[in-house]
């Protein structure tokens, strides 16, 4: 009699003992990943040193001249030089540690050391910025005037309020447009308070200080622990950089410090057909108007309008793979920086929410 023969399957131990070669070979290709990637990184770190050795020195950067307008044929120039966004040392850069504030001072070094060019246009759209590096600019820019002896004219674009017009004072003639926001002339010292909710969660701070004033107006602080001298402190803090802000519109705009404190000067934002009404800017127009009083204020009929940008190089192609941070111009600027508890700002106060 004919007998089926048996089947015969795989008992689940040998299905079990075939398993683990799917994690070796996992375990295999996750170690050559991981090999690759730090060979890569060898390899891009030697490719940025050895840039280095073609490149000036990485701490200077030499802006190129570009032409953007104006008058092709013609010898004399007009410098074009933007100030943007966040005014701020935290804003990355081509020129090294200080950032966009190191970029504006080089270009107008640049300007300013060229015999061709007879004006200087500082475009402004701004909200402003940080007190200090707002005054940064605007001494970089008087210094470069004393230097060259050439006009400068401010272009004031949809927003140049707070920093972006303490900046502006500088210049010799002050353009904006009707619908531009200007002025909010003070100063801005933001804290956050998060001790309620650090109750609510049950934390507590302990504090060991050195003085009485280490911890001044900690944001762990229950209000009723911020003393009256704390806040008299931070308050003369906050009116030093006001009367700063008033000295150079004073001087920049012929004006009166004791008009401009009883004045305008309280914080508000202006529209640029009120500015112009009272004297915080001379003309409303648009950038073409800017350029026509340039060239006026020169005493030139033709003019080439040039901007300064920073060249591009293999050590800043690999180091944008290398760093976390996109130089300013490679990518767009970040328009909402978080701004930082303890700093000073020339900011119109919405624009800290």
């Amino acid at each position: 009699m004919n007998e089926t023969p048996p089947i015969f399957q795989p008992s689940s131990t040998a299905a079990r003992r075939r398993r683990p070669w799917g994690w070796i070979v996992l375990a295999v290709v996750a170690t050559m990943l991981l090999v690759l990637s730090l060979a890569g990184n060898a390899l891009l770190g030697s490719l940025v040193a050895l840039s280095s050795l073609f490149e000036e020195d990485s701490r200077t950067t030499t802006f190129r001249e570009t032409r953007i307008g104006g008058d092709a044929g013609a010898k004399e120039k007009i410098a074009v030089i933007h100030v943007q966004d966040l005014i701020s040392f935290s804003v990355p850069g081509y020129s090294g540690e200080e950032g966009m504030v190191g970029d504006i001072k080089e270009q107008l070094a640049k300007a300013a050391g060229d015999e061709a060019v007879k004006a200087i246009i500082i475009a402004i759209d701004s909200p402003g910025g940080e007190v200090t590096a707002s005054d940064v600019i605007h001494h970089a820019i008087v210094t470069a005037k004393k230097r060259s002896g050439v006009p400068v004219v401010a272009s004031l674009g949809a927003l140049a309020a707070s920093g972006g017009y303490y900046i502006a004072t500088s210049a010799d003639w002050i353009v904006a447009h009707r619908t531009t926001l200007t002025g909010s002339i003070g100063v801005i010292f933001h804290l956050w308070n998060y001790r309620g909710l650090m109750d609510k969660i049950g934390v507590k701070p302990i504090v060991y200080k050195s003085g009485k004033m280490k911890d001044m107006l900690s944001p762990e602080k229950e209000e009723k622990e911020i003393t009256d001298e704390e806040k008299e402190l931070a308050q003369r803090l906050v009116m030093r950089d006001y009367d700063r802000f008033i000295e150079v519109v004073a001087e920049g705009r012929h004006m009166k410090a004791e008009d401009l404190k009883a004045g305008l000067a309280d914080g508000r934002v202006l529209g640029g057909a009120e500015a112009l009404e009272h004297k915080f800017v001379d003309q409303l127009g648009y950038f073409e108007d800017a350029v026509t009083k340039a060239k006026s204020l020169a005493k030139i009929e033709q003019a080439k309008l040039v901007k300064y940008e920073a060249p591009w190089s293999l050590r800043k192609m690999l180091s944008l793979f290398a760093e976390s941070r996109w130089p300013a111009g490679l990518a767009a600027a970040p328009r909402n920086l978080r701004l930082e508890n303890g700093r000073f700002y020339y900011l119109p106060g919405g624009w800290m929410e």
